[in-house]
C-alpha cells in the first residue's frame, strides 16, 4: 500500500467534471484515454486506440481501437462506447468545462464498425489529438454514463485503468485498488500486466507543514505540493527524495479582469506586467525550483517561445506608464486619479498551496510603484463560481495542459468563458487559426504571436512557471509522470526500508 498526502480535496472524481490537479492525480490511474502523450517529446502515441488517421483539414479523426480492452464492470471497448462518451460531454454541459473546450464544434461520432470510430468537427480542430490523450476525455463504461453527475463525482463509475476507486470520503480520503487482468498500458510504461501496488491510500492534508511532518514521521510515503521551505530538509537526507517536473501549460500568473474600472486602463495593466520582480519570487519562495516566467506558456509546453524581454522587471517604466496616464501618488504612496484610488484585489486558486505567498511578494513590489494590492481568500467550493463569474480583479492561477491550445480557453475573446473579459479581434483570429494545423512549423509562429498579443493587451501577468514537486521516502521506486505532470502509479513499487 502506498500512502499519499494530497494537498487539497479532489472535490469531484469524474475526470470530465473534475479539473483540479488533486482530482486528476487520483483519476489518471483509474481512467484510460484513446491516446497517450510522451511527457518528454510531446508526441502522441497509441493507447486504447492502436492507430488513427486525420483528414486533410483536421476536422475528422478516425480511431482504430484495440479489441482486448475491458472495463472494470466487464464491458468491452467498442466504437459505440467511444461515441457514447463523447456525446455525453454535451449532456453534461457547463459541468464539463475542459471537455467542452476540447470538443468545440463537435458534430458527432460515426461508428464505422465495432472497433472503428470517426469523430467529426464543424471546423478544423488540431488540438483534439492531444485532448484525446487527456484525462478530461478519458472513457467510462456505458452503465457509468447513465449515472447522475453527482454520483460520478463520488467515483461511482467503471473505467478501463489499472486501478479502481474503492472509496471516497470528501475532505478526508480516497482509496484506489489494483484491478486484476490489466494488460493495455501505453508503450512507454516500464512494465506490462497488472500494477505493482495493491492499493493507494490518499489522505487530504491541506496544511503543507503537516504533510511534510507526516512523511518524516513515516505516516505517509509520498506527499504532493511540497512546501518550498521544506525542500532543504527533504533534500538533505538519504531517506527522502524530491522529484519535480515543470508543468506544461499556462505559467503561474495573475489573470486580469479588464471589465473592472481600474483594470480597464491599459496603463495600469502595463504597470502590473512590468512592476513585479519574478526572479525574486522564484528565488525567495521556490528556491529556484520554479523558474521565473518567460512567456504566457511555460517553457515545457510545445510551442513555447522566449518572450522574457517583455517580462523584464522594470519599475521605472511601470512608474512612467502610470504617471503618463494621470495616476498621481497620494500622501500615503498609493496613486489616485479622478478621485479613484489605485487599489486592486487579488485572490488565488486555493488548490495552489503557495498562491497567497506569491501574492504577498507581488503586493510588496506593487506598493513601490503606487499600486495597493489587497488579498482575498476563497475556498475550493467557491472556485468554479468565482472563475465563471469573473468575480475578481486579479486571480493567481496556472493551468496545466501539454498543448498550446491551453491559451484558447483562458484568453480567446471568442470563448465566452475567457478570464479577462476584453476584446481583441486579432488575438481571437490567431488563436482560432492555430487550431487548424497539426504542423508545428505552421502552428508555433501563430502561438508565439498569440502570446505577444496577450501580453500587449495585459490580459495576464505571468510570474513563475508552475512546477509539480513530490516528496517521497527513499523506499518508493518507479515514480514517473504523464505529460501533464500528474504522477503515474502504475509502475510504482516499494522496496524494503
Amino acid at each position: 500500500t502506498l500512502r499519499y498526502g494530497l494537498q487539497a480535496d479532489p472535490q469531484c472524481l469524474d475526470p470530465r467534471q473534475g479539473g483540479l490537479t488533486v482530482s486528476l492525480t487520483v483519476t489518471r490511474s483509474v481512467v484510460d484515454s484513446l491516446l497517450d502523450q510522451d511527457p518528454e517529446t510531446g508526441e502522441i502515441a497509441p493507447w486504447l486506440a492502436e492507430s488513427w488517421e486525420v483528414n486533410e483539414d483536421a476536422s475528422a479523426f478516425t480511431f482504430h481501437l484495440r479489441d482486448d480492452v475491458t472495463f472494470s464492470d466487464g464491458e468491452k471497448l467498442t466504437a459505440e462506447l467511444v461515441k457514447k462518451n463523447f456525446d455525453s460531454v454535451a449532456e453534461l454541459g457547463p459541468l464539463a468545462g475542459l471537455p467542452l473546450q476540447y470538443l468545440t464544434g463537435y458534430e458527432g461520432t460515426e461508428v464505422v464498425d465495432e472497433h472503428t470510430a470517426t469523430v467529426t468537427f464543424a471546423a478544423p480542430n488540431a488540438q483534439f489529438l492531444q485532448a484525446a490523450s487527456s484525462m478530461s476525455l478519458g472513457l467510462l463504461s456505458s452503465e457509468s454514463l447513465a449515472k447522475t453527475p453527482e454520483e460520478l463525482c463520488t467515483g461511482q463509475y467503471a473505467a478501463s485503468g489499472p486501478f479502481t476507486i474503492e472509496s471516497y470520503e470528501p475532505s478526508t480520503s480516497v482509496a484506489i485498488v489494483r484491478r486484476e487482468g490489466y494488460d493495455w498500458a501505453p508503450a512507454r510504461a516500464a512494465h506490462t500486466g497488472d500494477a505493482y501496488l495493491d492499493r493507494v491510500e490518499f489522505s487530504v492534508i491541506p496544511e503543507g507543514s503537516v504533510r511534510t511532518g507526516s512523511l518524516v514521521s513515516d505516516q505517509l510515503d509520498v506527499i504532493g505540493d511540497v512546501p518550498t521551505q521544506d525542500l532543504p530538509q527533504l533534500q538533505a537526507g538519504a531517506e527522502y527524495q524530491v522529484v519535480s517536473r515543470p508543468n506544461p501549460g499556462n505559467a503561474g500568473g495573475l489573470l486580469v479582469n479588464t471589465t473592472r474600472p481600474v483594470l480597464g486602463d491599459p496603463a495600469v495593466r502595463q504597470a502590473l506586467l512590468l512592476g513585479v520582480d519574478r526572479a525574486t519570487v522564484s528565488s525567495t519562495l521556490f528556491f529556484d525550483e520554479a523558474p521565473p516566467a518567460t512567456a504566457v506558456l511555460s517553457s515545457s509546453t510545445p510551442g513555447w517561445s522566449d518572450l522574457s524581454d517583455a517580462l523584464a522587471y522594470d519599475p521605472d517604466a511601470a512608474t512612467s506608464a502610470l504617471d503618463d496616464a494621470g495616476w498621481e501618488v497620494g500622501s500615503d504612496g498609493i496613486r489616485e486619479k479622478d478621485g479613484q484610488r489605485l487599489t486592486v484585489e487579488a485572490t488565488w486558486n486555493p488548490a495552489i498551496g503557495w498562491g497567497k505567498q506569491v501574492l504577498e511578494l507581488a503586493q510588496q513590489d506593487y506598493a513601490k510603484i503606487g499600486v495597493e494590492l489587497t488579498i482575498r481568500t476563497i475556498t475550493l467550493p467557491e472556485l468554479n463560481q468565482v472563475l465563471g463569474d469573473r468575480d475578481y480583479d486579479l486571480f493567481y492561477n496556472s493551468q496545466t495542459r501539454p498543448d498550446p491550445d491551453v491559451l484558447w480557453g483562458n484568453f480567446s475573446p471568442a470563448n465566452p468563458g475567457n478570464r479577462h473579459g476584453g476584446t481583441d479581434e486579432e488575438l481571437a483570429a490567431v488563436l482560432d487559426e492555430q487550431r487548424t494545423t497539426t504542423d508545428p512549423a505552421v502552428r508555433s509562429p501563430l502561438v508565439e504571436t498569440a502570446q505577444e498579443l496577450i501580453l500587449a493587451d495585459g490580459f495576464t501577468v505571468p510570474i513563475v512557471e508552475s512546477v509539480s514537486i513530490l516528496g517521497a521516502a527513499s523506499t518508493v521506486q518507479g515514480i514517473d509522470w504523464e505529460a501533464s505532470s500528474k504522477p503515474v502509479f502504475y509502475d510504482i513499487w516499494l522496496s524494503q526500508g
